[in-house]
């Protein structure tokens, strides 16, 4: 089973929940494009936000999946203190629990959210301390690829970080 984790596109500034900018719009079509095809066992969840919903629209429509589910876990949380944040990862998680448990081993779920749950994400499956969540990068638009195993033993493997290929393949059209 494959998690694919996608933080939305970019954002117009100054803005209470901002929509997605010019920019941010292209990005969705374009993670829309690379995720195109890819299971016929397709999930979405999106964060509340506006620039996740607007990010996770054109992703379900490629896949031909249902709606995106709307889910309260992947907010961001207010509170950056260490307490919070776990709190936020244990929350987000549970996503990725859940759907170990009800997905067929052939199938994706895709997480669109904000770069900061998919650090949290990240560090759960790689067991790093969340302190250390900032060692790597993420730019809006990019996908991230949990993927969990169960042969030979269960295990999880970060299969990709950060990927931005679908970006500038759109780019050059």
């Amino acid at each position: 089973m494959k998690f694919v984790l996608v933080v939305h596109g970019e954002v117009e500034a100054g803005r209470d929940d901002p929509p997605l900018s010019e920019a941010g719009r292209q990005q969705a079509q374009a993670l829309a494009g690379g995720l195109r095809n890819q299971t016929a066992n397709a999930t979405i969840h999106s964060g509340p936000s506006r620039a996740m919903q607007e990010t996770a629209l054109p992703i379900a429509v490629a896949m031909q999946a249902a709606m995106p589910h709307l889910r309260d876990e992947l907010r961001r949380p207010d509170d950056q203190s260490a307490d919070a944040l776990a709190a936020a990862q244990e929350h987000a998680w549970s996503i990725i629990e859940a759907g170990k448990t009800l997905l067929e081993p052939d199938a994706m779920l895709v997480i669109v959210t904000h770069d900061l749950t998919v650090r949290l994400l990240v560090c759960r499956a790689l067991s790093m301390p969340l302190d250390e969540m900032h060692r790597f990068s993420l730019q809006p638009g990019s996908m991230s690829t949990i993927e969990w195993r169960t042969q030979p033993r269960e295990r999880l493997l970060i299969a990709s970080l950060n990927e931005i290929c679908h970006l500038e393949t759109s780019a050059n059209h």
